[in-house]
């Protein structure tokens, strides 16, 4: 049998180093020497016949052979995670497995409904979940490293089939002595020469570009942007120095206290639309099994039944799930 042309430990030093871009720290992460990570790299770039790194005596930076080859290299390790974790689940007597990931600006429930569906057909099934960005979970999807994501605002692709499954507002946290803080609700321009804090570009890439373009058509001008990875550093930030953070519902509520305050804000282009998302060519039986039983337990979860009103809703409106 060939050698395969890298083995997993180059596959290993490469990521972590081009994570750290510091050889040093790099051999600290990796629990070798520098010297040894050293020529590990310089074993894995002979092999491949491609400078992966260039690097002098100040700084370590990536080569666009390198950045190519990352993105494939972080694929073969999670295929391989991914592999040793069903071969565990196979020891244990789990017979079937799906990968879940969701959004950081999903809500809870979706997600507790989702690891609650059992299925009479496999009683052995193993369902994890992953909390990753936007745009790492559809790649997640389409290279099959997740079997279906929960995604707020998927970017339009053929190869991804989505369903819609609750929509809701942004949240603005203020201080409750804020001149607004007796509105009912918000508008961009209310906002305006005022310092925001948002959750950082990474998360969710469109949703940010959005509401700065929107800002920027509304002619809204803000004097400060912060930038923050959850709603806990938001809400210190509110305290300590004010301003408005632009939140979900549920993060907005956890932090809306001790002189916190939340309000919805009305703008159409920025509101939550969380997708369940798979590729549309996934023809798993079991995948199909799973959708369907969890779109049904979340309509009743969302939708319970309302035993003492008449049947439907007025002016013939549906819910989030309805069609």
């Amino acid at each position: 049998m060939q050698k395969p042309l890298l083995e997993i430990r180059h596959l290993n030093a490469i990521i972590i180093l081009s994570e750290e871009l510091n050889y040093t720290q790099a051999a600290i992460r990796l629990g070798m020497s520098q010297s040894g990570l050293s020529r590990l790299i310089q074993d894995a770039e002979r092999r491949l016949g491609r400078t992966l790194f260039c690097r002098n005596h100040t700084k370590v930076e990536l080569t666009d052979a390198g950045r190519t080859f990352i993105a494939e290299a972080t694929l073969s390790i999670e295929h391989e995670e991914r592999a040793i974790q069903y071969t565990r689940s196979l020891a244990h007597h789990v017979d079937d497995n799906l990968a879940v990931g969701r959004s950081q600006y999903a809500e809870p429930i979706l997600t507790d409904v989702l690891l609650s569906v059992h299925l009479p057909l496999y009683p052995n099934l193993n369902v994890s979940s992953h909390s990753a960005f936007a745009p790492e979970l559809a790649a997640g999807v389409l290279c099959s490293r997740l079997d279906l994501a929960l995604i707020t605002h998927p970017a339009a692709n053929p190869r991804l089939s989505t369903v819609r499954l609750t929509e809701s507002p942004m949240y603005i946290l203020m201080a409750e002595d804020n001149p607004l803080a007796h509105r009912p609700k918000l508008k961009l321009t209310d906002l305006a020469l005022s310092r925001w804090i948002v959750f950082d570009r990474r998360i969710h890439p469109p949703l940010y570009e959005t509401l700065l373009h929107g800002a920027q058509a509304a002619r809204v001008e803000y004097k400060g942007l912060d930038h923050v990875m959850s709603a806990e550093e938001a809400g210190h930030l509110v305290a300590r120095h004010g301003g408005f953070a632009f939140l979900t519902k549920t993060g907005a509520f956890r932090v809306a206290h001790h002189g916190l305050i939340a309000k919805p804000l009305d703008e159409e282009n920025l509101r939550l639309d969380v997708h369940l998302a798979v590729r549309a060519d996934n023809s798993s039986k079991l995948l199909s099994e799973f959708v369907r039983a969890y779109m049904k337990k979340l309509k009743s979860v969302l939708e319970p039944p309302q035993m003492n009103l008449p049947i439907g809703l007025p002016n013939g409106r549906s819910g989030p799930l309805g069609h």
